[in-house]
């Protein structure tokens, strides 16, 4: 009985899962823009300012994970993750540099690439752990 608890904890932790991943990830995507704003002192600049520096990067990450298949695959799962990050980076650069005039890559793409590394990784590698911690142990 044990056995059959823990799987089907197992399955819902990850239906959980895939159905929360995409709003964490837009959460620290729309976070990463709203901390650069602050740290350079762009308070003033409006909505219009906030999405041209969003989509680029929203764009980019939505590719990726479709690409990667990162909400509908379970396996190699750090893999796809990062495979994401690579294309979602690669692509708003290049949007960025096409819309916006902005240098293709530059130190905006290496800082989104780390923050979006740490907090993606970071929230899954939480989420594993936590769920780990939690399942019942098995029976011996």
């Amino acid at each position: 009985m044990t056995g059959k608890v823990a799987r089907e904890t197992a399955r819902v932790e990850t239906l959980w899962f895939r159905r929360l991943a995409p709003a964490v990830d837009a959460a620290f995507l729309i976070l990463f823009v709203a901390i650069g704003r602050d740290q350079h002192h762009l308070g003033g600049t409006g909505v219009k300012w906030y999405l041209m520096v969003l989509w680029p990067l929203a764009v980019g990450w939505i590719v990726g994970a479709l690409a990667m298949k990162l909400y509908t695959r379970v396996d190699h799962a750090w893999l796809r993750l990062l495979g994401t990050i690579a294309i979602g980076v690669f692509i708003q650069a290049v949007l960025r540099a096409a819309f916006t005039g902005r240098p293709w890559f530059s130190v905006f793409s290496i800082v989104s690439f780390i923050f979006l590394s740490l907090v993606t990784f970071g929230w899954r590698l939480v989420w594993v752990t936590v769920a780990r911690l939690r399942r019942p142990a098995a029976a011996t």
